[in-house]
């Protein structure tokens, strides 16, 4: 049986550069109001939190190019369709090169509207709208340059992206001082640090790709090939969809809290969603480490790689989020402390922490679905749950609860959405899967094979004993299943030059797994094998009698593709060959 080795092994090594990765991007908006609230005051820091709306416009632009996008290329390359994948990438760059332009041009054009729609004190209206037209500006560098790195851990280099988000986030960190301290900027001090991280950035790719360090999969396309776009915006919609719910949300709750409690309540709310930022960086790392790896195994339909991998996905993020919970039930002073909340706001502040942080045992399982579901193809059901998480639940929840326990009553909102959030989707998973008749699984609707369909599925030990025990388990489960004598002889045989092939080519990369999925289809047998280190060519060994050599004269066809990190070969053997 497979153990899912492979799998969680290449899953921690993306979990720490993605992490790092939206640890990099939280610094816009965690670090800015951070340093915010101790360089000028508190005051500044809602006024930062005021301007969130719009950062979070550009989030919806990219999580809807950048996670659509990449997500359709994993796809594509664990489908072997390498040229689709190109094309989509190629498209989704342009796609956000011109959506950014068309951001700054009407960003300019409405910002008094943009700037009273967010600022609720009329007071710092003027302060408010110098910081916005420059993260306005910003939007040219910050929406292409999240796109591309969306794409990275689904080239399999996620360290590159986590690269360039640190160092350009780095340089904000470190202009966020310069400029309010030594440049006197104030507010707009904070939105030219992001302004030159992200120059930084530009510089940083740019570099990168001139010095070859850096090879980005452009390919020549054509008017036809814009419809990949709709595709990619269709698997995008779900986590864009969230983005513009938080946009709402955020939006609505500033308001509810400035009502019923003045500057107070909206510093304290601003103060929990500081907090969100904080627990989002191991949900948002977990979510990116494991959405290219799924839509990856799903193109190439192998279902249980993909339960492996999400069982995995869900326990790192359910254990991660129930640490930061209990930190911040025991501790809330250490984080009023960080952002200079003292005085009368204190007992408040504290109270709302504590009610507010019970979401997160919850809601990081609606945040992985939300992403997953795409990938299987529910893209509406995502959408739903992305909506109602976004605003559709929340607004109600908070109108009613605020009237029955004044502003306690929109911290009890935000944590009894996440509960009745998680509750429905099991219900609503059971259901699908009672009305397939269980052609699907319950938590995950991932289908079953069919059961004409025989599946053998195995890890092995990268040496020679284990490959040969393999070798003959194969052609019993071949002969088991109905496959002809010879065939079955012959798909051992390939099963076993494979394996040993690449064992050979990894002496060096001290490989201890692979993996092997095997299927009898009706028609022919399918083949799969993955491995993680160095990529190997398998067209180009011409070398008589060798593995390779042997391998090509006994199958129909055969097809690699290095994926993720991951050396990936599909045999296939046409069953009238025999």
């Amino acid at each position: 049986m497979r153990n899912g080795k492979i799998l969680n092994k290449k899953f921690f090594q993306f979990l720490l550069p993605t992490s790092l990765s939206i640890v990099a991007m939280s610094l816009n908006e965690f670090v800015d109001a951070l340093l915010v609230a101790n360089l000028i005051d508190s005051d500044a820091m809602t006024l930062v939190n005021m301007g969130t709306p719009l950062v979070f416009i550009f989030a919806v632009i990219y999580a809807l190019l950048g996670v659509g996008g990449s997500t359709l290329y994993a796809g594509y390359l664990g489908r072997y369709e390498i040229k689709k994948a190109e094309k989509i990438f190629t498209v989704t760059m342009l796609a956000a090169l011109f959506i950014s332009l068309a951001v700054l041009i009407f960003g300019f054009v409405f910002i008094d509207f943009l700037s009273g729609l967010m600022c609720k004190a009329p007071e710092y209206s003027t302060i408010f709208k110098q910081y916005i037209r420059v993260l306005i500006v910003s939007s040219v560098l910050i929406i292409p340059i999240q796109v591309l790195i969306s794409f990275m851990p689904s080239f399999g280099r996620p360290g590159v992206g986590t690269f360039i988000n640190i160092t350009a986030n780095v340089v904000n960190l470190i202009m966020d001082y310069v400029y309010i301290r030594f440049f006197a900027t104030g507010l707009s001090g904070a939105a030219y640090a992001t302004l030159t991280g992200y120059a930084v950035g530009a510089v940083i790719i740019f570099v990168l790709y001139i010095m070859g360090k850096l090879q980005l999969p452009f390919a020549k396309i054509s008017l036809k090939d814009l419809c990949e776009l709709k595709e990619a915006i269709a698997v995008g919609l779900s986590p864009a969809a969230n983005q513009v719910g938080y946009c709402i949300k955020v939006s609505f709750s500033n308001h509810v809290a400035f009502a019923l409690a003045g500057m107070a309540g909206t510093t304290v709310y601003s103060l929990c969603m500081q907090v969100v930022s904080i627990i989002s960086i191991f949900i948002g790392g977990v979510i990116d480490a494991a959405v290219p790896i799924a839509s990856s195994l799903y193109g190439q339909r192998d279902f249980s790689g993909v339960r492996l991998l999400m069982k995995t996905a869900i326990w790192v993020q359910f254990i991660t989020t129930i640490l930061c919970f209990a930190v911040i039930e025991v501790w809330p002073q250490g984080v009023l402390a960080m952002y200079n909340v003292s005085g009368d706001m204190t007992p408040l502040a504290i109270n709302g922490l504590r009610i507010f942080t019970v979401m997160f045992l919850f809601r990081g399982f609606t945040l992985v679905y939300i992403y997953y579901f795409p990938i299987i193809g529910r893209k509406i059901y995502a959408f739903v749950i992305s909506l109602t998480d976004g605003f559709l639940g929340l607004i109600p929840l908070i109108l009613i609860l605020t009237m029955l326990n004044g502003i306690n009553g929109l911290w009890q909102a935000y944590a009894l959405l996440s509960i009745l959030l998680v509750f429905g989707i099991v219900v609503v998973n059971i259901i699908i899967s009672i009305r397939s008749k269980g052609k699907y699984s319950k938590l995950l609707l991932l289908e079953h094979e069919d059961e004409n369909i025989p599946v053998y599925e195995c890890s092995i030990n990268a040496i020679n004993k284990d490959v040969s025990e393999l070798s003959k388990n194969i052609q019993t489960f071949c002969e088991d299943h109905g496959t002809e004598q010879k065939l079955s002889l012959l798909t051992a045989l390939s099963v076993e030059e494979m394996s040993v092939f690449t064992i050979e080519q990894n002496k060096n990369s001290h490989i201890d797994q692979i993996d092997i999925l095997l299927k009898i289809y009706p028609e022919y047998i399918l083949m799969d094998f993955r491995s993680i280190g160095t990529p190997f060519d398998i067209s180009a060994t011409t070398e008589e009698y060798s593995n390779m050599d042997i391998l090509k004269k006994i199958v129909t066809d055969m097809e690699y593709n290095y994926v993720l990190g991951m050396n990936q070969t599909r045999l296939k053997y046409n069953r009238q060959y025999s």
